[in-house]
């Protein structure tokens, strides 16, 4: 990193740390210098969070973390506040804040404005930015890129990884193989179905990015449905979909397929799409995987660079005990040595734009580097049954008992219902 951009995120720290002590005073509770005893709760492993906080004084924080495994973690939340107990903060996942928001402290916008936010964290985050102030200090993103199979593509013929839709268009049919009976033995890409591609809703979600949607926005009064513009939108269920009918030449994917990440890991997959946090997996599971990385391919020619990424942020609670010392521990991991520790133990990304640019050490950091750069999440009215709303629109239209403008139609009124 560059000396400015060390002083510059320096300078950044400082004056958030500042902001806090007066918030602190105001509040009552202990000034920043103060001992700040701490329960915090989040699905991040235990060692990764304890790494991120090794350094931190003893003086300044007692920090007692549970680990929550990611699918109960809501569950446990809700059930613990409602019995009148909890945390004093947690780490929350981005597909939570619609949920969850109403339970969480915003950072006053005098200890962090909109623009310090916008200029020191990735566009992914701001999925906790809200009029009221940031409901949590950033801490991790994960972005999703597209992992490929340098084996599979050069037999095809395929000279370099696709970087746009056009190309993998173009790509699919050298590289999908198939027996005597039309049955596919290596499939071309991890598009088409649902149920059996892993990341499938992330996938559609960041197709319809790139479409100019958002899914779901948030206003003045509160959270509405983005889909506006339903021929963009259609044309991006239309090009998710296509991929699985059997009648084009484009075909590559059905239902029974293995799961896409087993299926790439075995060596069966071209190209799969997947987060960066997969990227260790997929080597530990097959060593001899001759795979490389790059970026989420884009639409040609568009204005908009965009992939999706979850987001994590550190939310201080209204119920907590000690609101400012949660605040104040959430811009502590914000350090950038230790998002770059957290970073490194999660598999994920930093959020800090100042720790992105400039060369990597590495072609795989790179890549996940820019994705960061390049990533947006959605803000997720309800993760469940946002899941089985998309697999039900997508499953219609391949089952062939719906039409993609059905489908859209589908999908908007679903969000709308699940926002009320």
């Amino acid at each position: 990193m560059r000396p400015f951009q060390i002083i510059l995120l320096a300078v950044f720290v400082i004056a958030a740390i500042a902001g806090l002590v007066a918030f602190s005073l105001f509040k009552g509770t202990p000034p920043a210098g103060g001992l700040a005893e701490l329960e915090v709760w989040g699905s991040f492993p235990s060692s990764a969070f304890s790494s991120a906080i090794s350094d931190l004084s003893g003086d300044e924080f007692k920090i007692t973390y549970k680990e929550i495994r990611a699918d109960r973690f809501e569950q446990e939340l809700i059930e613990a506040l409602a019995a009148g107990r909890g945390p004093d903060a947690v780490i929350l996942p981005s597909e939570l804040v619609v949920r969850q928001s109403d339970k969480i402290v915003p950072i006053p916008l005098e200890t962090l404005s909109e623009r310090q936010f916008k200029d020191a964290f990735v566009e992914a985050e701001e999925a906790f930015w809200t009029s009221a102030g940031a409901l949590a200090v950033p801490l991790a993103v994960d972005p999703l890129v597209m992992y490929w199979n340098r084996d599979r593509l050069s037999a095809g013929g395929v000279a370099r990884p696709p970087r746009y839709w056009d190309e993998v268009l173009t790509s699919v049919p050298k590289l999908t193989l198939r027996n005597r009976l039309g049955q596919i033995q290596i499939s071309g890409v991890s598009l088409g179905e649902f149920r059996n591609i892993t990341n499938a809703k992330e996938i559609i979600s960041a197709l319809f990015f790139q479409s100019g949607g958002n899914l779901v926005s948030r206003g003045m009064e509160g959270y509405a449905v983005s889909l506006e513009d339903w021929v963009n939108a259609g044309s991006a269920l239309a090009f998710f979909t296509e991929f699985a009918n059997p009648v084009k030449s484009l075909y590559t994917w059905n239902r029974g397929l293995p799961e896409s990440r087993s299926m790439f890991a075995s060596g069966d997959l071209a190209l799969y799409f997947g987060f960066v946090s997969e990227y260790a997996g997929l080597r530990e599971k097959n060593p001899h995987l001759n795979m490389s990385l790059a970026p989420f391919p884009q639409t040609r020619d568009s204005k908009l660079t965009v992939t999706f990424g979850k987001a994590w942020g550190l939310a201080a609670l209204k119920t907590g005990r000690n609101l400012a010392g949660a605040m104040r521990l959430g811009f502590a991991l914000a350090d950038s040595t230790r998002t770059m520790r957290l970073a490194d133990a999660l598999g994920t990304v930093v959020p800090l734009r100042a720790l992105l640019g400039g060369k990597q050490d590495s072609a795989a950091k790179s890549v996940f580097y820019e994705a960061a750069l390049q990533s947006r999440s959605f803000l997720d009215p309800n993760p469940t049954e946002t899941t089985k709303l998309f697999q039900s629109v997508v499953e219609n239209i391949t089952g062939g008992r719906g039409q993609v403008t059905s489908g859209v139609g589908d999908l908007r009124s679903g969000l709308e219902r699940l926002l009320r």
